[in-house]
C-alpha cells in the first residue's frame, strides 16, 4: 500500500516581531560636549547600518557609542541604543544577547520613568522570547505593555503590542485569540496608514488561516500583503510573504509553484541574515521535495535547517526538522531512527507547551510504529492526537490522523473500523481542498476493498484517487516533477490492474497497465506532434492499442511486475491486434533460495561478468553469494529467466524470424538482455526474431509519428574524442582512450562516405553544432548513468574552451532533433533511474529529443567487440533498412566469435525499426 500520508511540520514565520519606529530623542538644554557628540555620531552611523540590515556593523557602532554615554552619564541615550542593539540581536537569531539587551534597556527606562519607552522594551522583549518558544514569558511581556500603551492613548504602540501578541498566540495554537487580534491591529495601521505593519497583520492572519486549512482565504491574504511589501523595499517581510505563499501552494499540491517562491525567498534571507527564516524556507523546501520523492534533496534541507535551529537554541524548529527527518527514515525503512527521531520531537514539543506540535508528533510516531507493525501502539498515538486536533480546529491534521488510524485498523483486520475512519477522512480533505489527501483516502479505501474481495467498490474507489492524481499532476509541474510525482502515485495504477485481474478483467487491466506508464514522456511528444493536443485524461482504450499494434506489424509483449504477490503479468498483442493473458506465479519457477526475479536478473548479469559499480540491484552479502540463487552459471540463470519470461506465452510468439518482438518491460525487466535468454535448447532468442524495446505501447505510436516527420541530411559519427576529465571520478584524472571506438567510427564512417571526429575534432561544441542536421547519429565513446537521477547521465566528448566536454541527458532532452537514429556505442547508456516513466536517462532524452530509434547498451560494453558488433550492423543496415534485423544479424556474427553474451547482447533497439 501507499506510504501512510503525514503532516509535515513547518515553521511559522512572522512579521512584526521588530518596532518599526525609533525611539523619541531627549532634547538636551544645553551644549553637548564633544564627547557626546562622537558618541551621538556613532549612535546616527548605527541607525543607517541598521536600515541597510547591516546588523553586526551596527551592534558595533552602538556598542562605541554605549562606551561613551556611559562614561558621560547619558542614561537616557544608553537605554535606547541598548533597545537598539537589543532588535538587532534579534534580527540576527543571537536571542539570548537580544533579550539580555532588552532587560538593562527596561531597567534603565522604569528607573526614569520613561512609562511608553519601557512599553516599546517590553514588546520588543516579548518577540525575542516568542522566537525562543518560551511563549509564557513572551506574553506576560505583552500584557505589561499594552495597558501602558493604552493609558498614554499611542494607538500606533497599542497596534505593534496587539500585532506581536497575536503572533504568541498562534504560537500556542489559540487561534481565535490570534485572528481577532490581528483583525483589531489591522484596523488600526490601517487607519494610520502604516502600510509596513497592516500588511505584516495581514500576512499574520494569513498563517493562522492557512494553519486553520483556510487556504483560499490564506493566498489572499498573502497575496495583498506581498506587494506592499516590495513597494516597500522590506526584503525581510517579503521572503516571509514568499514563503508562507509557498508553504500553502503545497498545501494545495501546487508543487511548482511553491518551489519557485521559495528559490525566491531564500537568497534574500540569506542575504539579511535571517537564520531561522533561512531555516524555515529550507524546511518548506524538503517538505515539497519529499511529496515529490526527492529523498535526497528533502534529506539535505530538513538536515541543514536542524544543524540552524540548534545552533541559534530554537527548540520549536529543532523539533520540526527532528519531525520532518523521522518522516523520510521512515521513508527510507531506517525505522529504529524515525521513531527516535519523534519521540525526541514530542518531549520537546511537549516542554513548550505546544498541542499541534504534540499531535504532530503523536501521529508520525503512530506511522513509524505501523512500519514496524506494533499496530496497537500505533492505534494508541493516532487516538492521542485526533482530539487535539479536533480541539485546535485543524481539519488538516484532523483528517491525516483519520487516515493513519484507517491503516492501522487495516493492518490488524478491523475492516469496519479502517472503512468509517477512510470515510470520515475523505470529506474533510473535500472541504480543505487537499487534493494529494483527498486522493489517498480514495486510494487506501481501493485497496482495503481489494482486500476483501469487494471488487467493484475497489475499482470505483482507485479510478477515482487516479483522476485526483492526475489533476495534481497536470497542475502545473515540470516534466522532472512529474515523473517524481508519478512514483508516489503509480501504486494506485499497480493496485487497479489486480482489481481487473482479479475480475478477468483481463483487456482493461492491460490498458491500466498502460495508463500507468511514460505518461510525461508521451505527453510532451504529444505536444511536440500536435501542439494543440491537451494531455489524455483517462486509460488508452483496447481498440487503440491494437491500432499500433497493426502498425507496428510486430508481436507486442507488454510486463508488469506485482511484487506484492510475487506475480508477473503478460499481455501479448498479435499485428491481427488478437489480445492474450498469462499470469505467472514467480516462486513457481525461481530457485528454491531465490528471493525475487530482481535478484535472479542481477545474478545473470553478474554471472556474464557485467554487474557495474552501481550494484544492479543485486544483493551481495555473502550469504546471498553462496546460496543457489547466486551461482555463476550463466546458462542456469540465463534459461531461468526464459522459463519465466518467455516459455508461458511461447505458443504466441511468431514462427517467422523475420517477425518482430517488441518487448515493453517493467520495473527491474528493464535490465534484462533478452536476446542472451536461452530457451531448453539452447537456442538465445535472438536466434529465433528480431527483437525491440518500448517504455510503453502508446510510446510506440509517438515514435512511428516521429518517424514520419521530415529527417535531416547528413550523418554525425564520432568515436574516441579526447578524453574530458571523469566528473564521477573523486581525483581529477581523464577517463581512458578508446582505440578501438576510433576504428570503429572511421569504418562506420567509410560507410557512409563521411569523416568521422576522433580526438580534439569530437568536442562537444561541434556535435552540438552539427547535431540538429543529422540523419544518423552515431557515439563510440564513454557513458555514465546515474540511477538516482537519470537526467545526470551523460556522455563524453573533447573539452573545449570553458566546456567540460560532458553532454548529460538533460542536456539532450532539450535539443530539438531531426535524426532518424541514433546509436549510442558506449558503456550503460541503456540505463538510468527506473521509474513509472520507463528508464530515465540518455535513451529517454533522445526520444524526446525527437528520434524513432535509438540503439542503446545495457551494461558496460567491452571495446573491440563493440567495434566488430557496431561494423557488422551498419553493413547490414545497407542491405536491409530493417533496424531490428540489422541489430539481430550483427549480434549473431559477432555471437560466433565472441560467444560471452557479454560481448553481444549489450545492445537493444528502442522504438522504430524502418
Amino acid at each position: 500500500m501507499q506510504r501512510s500520508l503525514k503532516l509535515l511540520a513547518i515553521a511559522l514565520l512572522c512579521i512584526g516581531t521588530n518596532p518599526s519606529f525609533a525611539l523619541a530623542q531627549t532634547i538636551a538644554q544645553v551644549q553637548p560636549s564633544q564627547r557626546k557628540l562622537a558618541a551621538d555620531r556613532l549612535a546616527k552611523q548605527g541607525h543607517q547600518q541598521y536600515k541597510s540590515e547591516q546588523h553586526e556593523a551596527a551592534i558595533a557602532s552602538w556598542e562605541a557609542a554605549l562606551k561613551i554615554y556611559r562614561e558621560i552619564g547619558d542614561r537616557q541615550n544608553e537605554a535606547e541604543l541598548l533597545n537598539d542593539q537589543g532588535r538587532s540581536y534579534t534580527l540576527l537569531s543571537r536571542y539570548a544577547e537580544g533579550i539580555r539587551a532588552f532587560d538593562q534597556a527596561l531597567s534603565i527606562f522604569q528607573q526614569l520613568n520613561r512609562r511608553k519607552d519601557a512599553a516599546v522594551v517590553l514588546m520588543n522583549r516579548g518577540s525575542a522570547y516568542s522566537m525562543i518558544s518560551r511563549h509564557e514569558d513572551s506574553l506576560r511581556s505583552f500584557d505589561e505593555a499594552l495597558p501602558i500603551a493604552r493609558e498614554t492613548n499611542d494607538r500606533d504602540l497599542e497596534a505593534k503590542i496587539l500585532l506581536n501578541r497575536s503572533i504568541t498566540y498562534a504560537y500556542l495554537s489559540r487561534n481565535d485569540e490570534a485572528i481577532a487580534g490581528f483583525g483589531a491591529a489591522f484596523a488600526v495601521f490601517q487607519a494610520l496608514k502604516d502600510w509596513d505593519n497592516a500588511a505584516s497583520a495581514l500576512m499574520n492572519r494569513g498563517i493562522v488561516y492557512r494553519f486553520l486549512s483556510r487556504y483560499d482565504d490564506a493566498i489572499a491574504a498573502f497575496n495583498q500583503a506581498l506587494p506592499i511589501f516590495r513597494e516597500l523595499k522590506n526584503r525581510r517581510a517579503e521572503a516571509s510573504a514568499l514563503s508562507s505563499l509557498g508553504d500553502t501552494y503545497r498545501f494545495l499540491s501546487r508543487f511548482e509553484e511553491a518551489l519557485t517562491v521559495f528559490d525566491q525567498a531564500l537568497p534574500i534571507l540569506i542575504a539579511i541574515k535571517d537564520r531561522k527564516g533561512e531555516a524555515g524556507v529550507l524546511m518548506n523546501r524538503g517538505v515539497v521535495y519529499d511529496l515529490l520523492d526527492r529523498n535526497d534533496e528533502a534529506i539535505a534541507a530538513y538536515t541543514e535547517a536542524l544543524s540552524i535551529f540548534r545552533s541559534i537554541q530554537n527548540p520549536q524548529g529543532e523539533a520540526e526538522a527532528l519531525s520532518n527527518l523521522g518522516i523520510i527514515y521512515g521513508a527510507m525503512s531506517r525505522h529504529a531512527a524515525s521513531i527516535q527521531a519523534h519521540t525526541e520531537a514530542l518531549k520537546i514539543y511537549r516542554a513548550i507547551r505546544s498541542p499541534d506540535g504534540e499531535a504532530l508528533a503523536l501521529m508520525n510516531r503512530g506511522i513509524s510504529y505501523v512500519a514496524v507493525s506494533r499496530y496497537e501502539d500505533a492505534i494508541r498515538a493516532y487516538t492521542e492526537a485526533l482530539p487535539l486536533y479536533r480541539a485546535l480546529k485543524n481539519r488538516n491534521g484532523e483528517a491525516q490522523v483519520l487516515l493513519n488510524q484507517g491503516n492501522a485498523y487495516q493492518a490488524v483486520q478491523r475492516y469496519e473500523d479502517a472503512i468509517r475512519s477512510y470515510n470520515e477522512a475523505l470529506p474533510i480533505y473535500r472541504s480543505v481542498k487537499d487534493r494529494s489527501g483527498e486522493a489517498r483516502a480514495l486510494y487506501n479505501l481501493g485497496a482495503l476493498y481489494l482486500n476483501i474481495r469487494q471488487f467493484a467498490s475497489a475499482e470505483k474507489s482507485l479510478k477515482s484517487a487516479i483522476a485526483v492524481f492526475e489533476s495534481i499532476r497536470l497542475d502545473r509541474l515540470s516534466e522532472a516533477n512529474k515523473i517524481s510525482f508519478f512514483e508516489t502515485q503509480a501504486v494506485s495504477y499497480r493496485i487497479l490492474q489486480e482489481v481487473m485481474i482479479a475480475q478477468k478483467k483481463f483487456e482493461a487491466a492491460l490498458t491500466i497497465s498502460e495508463w500507468g506508464r511514460t505518461k510525461a514522456l508521451v505527453e510532451r511528444l504529444s505536444q511536440q506532434l500536435q501542439p494543440t493536443a491537451s494531455p489524455p485524461s483517462e486509460a488508452p482504450s483496447v481498440d487503440q492499442l491494437r491500432r499500433i499494434a497493426r502498425s507496428q506489424n510486430a508481436t507486442l509483449v507488454e510486463y508488469s511486475l506485482n511484487e506484492r504477490k510475487q506475480e508477473l503479468y503478460i499481455w501479448v498483442i498479435q499485428p491481427t491486434g488478437t489480445i492474450d493473458f498469462r499470469q505467472v506465479k514467480l516462486t513457481d519457477v525461481l530457485p528454491q533460495q531465490c528471493a525475487s526475479i530482481t535478484q535472479l536478473i542481477g545474478n545473470s548479469r553478474q554471472s556474464i561478468g557485467v554487474r557495474s559499480a552501481q550494484s544492479d540491484w543485486l544483493i551481495v552479502e555473502e550469504t546471498t553469494q553462496k546460496n543457489p540463487c547466486a551461482q555463476s552459471d550463466q546458462d542456469a540463470n540465463f534459461r531461468t529467466l526464459h522459463r519465466l519470461l518467455i516459455e508461458p506465452i511461447a505458443s504466441l510468439l511468431p514462427t517467422d524470424p523475420n517477425q518482430h518482438i517488441v518487448f515493453i518491460p517493467d520495473g527491474t525487466l528493464f535490465l534484462v538482455p533478452f536476446p542472451a535468454l536461452k530457451a531448453a535448447n539452447g537456442q538465445f532468442l535472438i536466434e529465433q526474431h528480431p527483437i525491440r524495446t518500448a517504455s510503453s505501447i502508446q510510446l510506440l505510436d509517438k515514435t512511428r509519428a516521429l518517424n514520419s516527420r521530415s529527417q535531416g541530411n547528413g550523418t554525425l559519427i564520432v568515436g574516441n574524442p579526447l578524453m574530458p576529465i571523469d566528473p564521477n571520478s573523486a581525483q581529477a584524472k581523464r577517463l581512458s582512450n578508446l582505440p578501438n571506438a576510433e576504428q570503429e567510427a572511421i569504418a562506420i564512417a567509410s560507410l557512409f562516405n563521411t569523416q568521422a571526429l576522433t580526438g580534439q575534432q569530437g568536442t562537444k561544441k561541434t556535435i552540438l553544432q552539427k547535431i540538429s542536421d543529422a540523419k544518423v547519429i552515431h557515439f563510440a565513446t564513454h557513458g555514465s548513468f546515474s540511477d538516482r537521477n537519470g537526467f545526470k547521465s551523460w556522455l563524453a566528448f573533447a573539452p573545449s574552451e570553458n566546456d567540460s566536454g560532458i553532454l548529460t541527458a538533460e542536456e539532450v532532452s532539450h535539443l530539438k532533433l531531426n535524426a532518424d537514429l541514433v546509436v549510442l556505442s558506449a558503456c550503460d547508456t541503456g540505463r538510468g533511474r527506473v521509474t513509472g516513466d520507463g528508464v530515465v536517462g540518455l535513451s529517454r532524452s533522445f526520444i524526446a529529443a525527437g528520434v524513432p530509434s535509438v540503439i542503446v547498451s545495457l551494461w558496460a560494453v567491452p571495446d573491440a567487440p563493440t567495434a566488430e558488433l557496431m561494423q557488422a550492423f551498419y553493413q547490414q543496415l545497407n542491405r536491409n533498412p530493417d533496424k531490428a534485423q540489422a541489430l539481430r544479424q550483427a549480434m549473431l556474427a559477432t555471437l560466433k566469435t565472441h560467444p560471452n553474451p557479454k560481448n553481444w547482447a549489450a545492445f537493444t533497439l528502442i522504438g522504430e525499426a524502418w
